[in-house]
């Protein structure tokens, strides 16, 4: 083969690799494809706490002749005298709830009733307060017991602990806790457990 033609030859060899080159990359490998991206597993379900209130927050038990009826809202009565400013102190009571212990602090009744809207609380800087939502309301004089109850004191928990495991019932303050008079009453503690090994009543027994 003459030079000339060899030179052409290599030239277009030269000029077909560049060409190729240019259609699959710079260096002449097959483009990526990005790939799919990986589906994350689904993490651990984490249960719920649930805080249980008493059906009968923000309602009045009434007795007609032998009946007693639960569920009577407190705007049934409290709209009657429009013309009569609210009560104060249970001193000042003269139609209803007048055998009601109050023991609370410094509080009156509307430190934490409504008085514009008896179905209502009221917090310390005004905000109104459903009666389900009690121990916000409770929250704001007695910061460090909710604390407690938060971290897991108080409230006669039941369920889990650990909230990954399965779900916790407990319940609100008002429901071992009488709100008007919220000292809870004196009792004898429970009596040690048996215990064989640190003494006790079983000490000295052979089993």
């Amino acid at each position: 083969m003459p030079i000339s033609s060899l030179v052409r030859a290599t030239l277009v060899a030269l000029f077909l690799a560049v060409g190729l080159g240019a259609c699959t990359g710079s260096s002449g490998e097959e483009p990526v494809v990005p790939s799919a991206p990986v589906a994350q597993e689904p993490g651990p379900k984490r249960y719920g706490t649930t805080i249980v209130a008493s059906r009968e927050l923000g309602t009045l038990k009434t007795r007609v002749g032998k009946e007693e009826f639960a569920g009577v809202m407190c705007s049934t009565c409290h709209t009657i005298d429009i013309d009569k400013a609210p009560a104060e102190y249970p001193t000042e009571l003269e139609d209803f709830h007048k055998g009601m212990k109050f023991t609370h602090g410094a509080l009156t009744c509307n430190s934490c009733h409504n008085p514009a809207d008896r179905n209502t609380l009221r917090a310390a800087n005004g905000k109104v307060i459903e009666f389900e939502d009690t121990m916000e309301l409770c929250g704001q004089c007695h910061g460090p017991k909710l604390r407690d109850y938060q971290n897991g004191a108080h409230g006669g928990m039941s369920g889990y602990w650990d909230l990954d495991k399965g779900p916790r019932v407990r319940n609100n303050c008002i429901n071992c806790h009488d709100p008007h008079d919220p000292v809870y009453p004196s009792m004898m503690p429970a009596p040690p457990p048996r215990d064989r090994f640190f003494g006790g009543a079983n000490k000295g027994s052979a089993h």
